[in-house]
């Protein structure tokens, strides 16, 4: 029987012998003018009430007890400086009803329940204003936040993976990981494998491919990033800044909002246009005319790297080899663009060659 137990059975005995002294005092119970009778009464009644307890003490106990568990479970999760801070406002808003009360208690008509007033309310309001200010309080002062550590890498987006050629590109050494590919292009890259257009299909299949052969070769991680309604460039470009990563990108508008942000951009196609052989106006190659050009006569040919020309008056000469002396060489966002015009009195065999596309 613990501690808690004994007090209720005690407090309930109290209880009923307390009771028989209000019926003696009213008059609802007497003793017949004999003292020794009147004190039976009392402790009858005092026995009455210890029996009570005993049916009401277990259930009673129980219940102050898981309340008492609550209380405890609560206060533990309150931050320390919250107790600390309670705890000294109570005890300054009880030094102050002391000095309040002995000032106040000389005036006439000042009872005790005044003085319950002004300690009640001077604990309240100050415990109030302690827990608002709770951080003066705190006993040890928490660690600054520390930044998270980024992971750094380049991140790939679905163009350059369907592109293909970065996979050549890792397995010689020149782009260094970690290589990270977010879920949002391997979903993309999936949408396409699986279309019904034949040109989305290959370009994703081709995707997949490059993913698998850079999990092979060079070591490649999925993003298991958070899906949003944002579209899937804007997704991959917040994903790269948040990681301190760079984005290898052949999206032209892409590159230009990265570089925007902040994120550091890779291009394999601009990396393909600096590698390629530098032609200037006078050098001299042979082409083949495969389709007709913009203006009237215009014929345009390719070089082996992609690199599109536009010759003047070539038009005569599509689906044949011709010489071709270039006249003009233009920079532009997607790459390099040659004009030329037809040199039939070239030597072919002494020029540079360039098999057409």
């Amino acid at each position: 029987m613990n501690l808690l137990r004994l007090v209720l059975y005690a407090l309930f005995a109290l209880l009923g012998y307390r009771l028989g002294i209000v019926f003696e005092a009213t008059g609802w119970m007497t003793g017949g003018g004999i003292g020794n009778l009147t004190s039976l009464n009392r402790l009858y009644l005092g026995l009455v009430g210890l029996l009570v307890g005993f049916l009401l003490v277990p259930r009673l106990a129980h219940w102050l007890e898981g309340r008492w568990e609550n209380t405890q479970g609560w206060l533990k999760k309150l931050p320390p400086e919250v107790g600390v801070a309670v705890t000294i406002a109570s005890g300054l808003g009880l030094l102050l009803s002391v000095l309040l009360t002995n000032l106040l208690n000389q005036i006439p008509g000042f009872l005790p329940i005044h003085s319950l007033i002004i300690a009640a309310v001077l604990v309240m309001s100050l415990s109030a204003f302690a827990v608002v200010n709770r951080d003066y309080f705190r006993l040890v002062r928490p660690a600054p936040p520390v930044a998270p550590k980024l992971k750094g890498g380049k991140v790939l987006d679905t163009s350059v993976l369907i592109d293909g050629r970065i996979g050549d590109v890792a397995e010689m050494g020149f782009l260094e990981g970690p290589l990270f590919a977010p879920r949002q292009a391997l979903r993309e890259l999936q949408m396409f494998s699986d279309s019904s257009d034949q040109q989305k299909r290959a370009k994703g299949r081709r995707g997949l491919d490059t993913l698998e052969r850079l999990k092979l070769t060079v070591g490649l991680e999925v993003l298991e990033t958070v899906e949003t309604d944002d579209p899937v460039d804007d997704q991959i470009l917040s994903e790269a800044k948040k990681m301190g990563a760079a984005l290898v990108t052949n999206d032209h508008a892409l590159a230009q909002l990265s570089r925007i942000y902040g994120v550091k951009t890779l291009s394999i196609q601009a990396l393909a246009s600096v590698l390629r052989t530098p032609l200037q106006q006078g050098d001299q190659l042979s082409i083949t005319i495969v389709k007709e050009g913009k203006e009237p006569g215009q014929g345009v040919g390719y070089l082996e790297d992609g690199t599109m020309i536009v010759v003047d008056d070539a038009l005569p000469f599509k689906g044949k080899e011709v010489g071709v002396v270039i006249t003009q060489a233009i920079q532009t966002q997607i790459g390099r663009l040659l004009f030329g015009k037809v040199q039939t009195d070239l030597d072919l065999p002494t020029m540079r060659k360039s098999e057409a596309r």
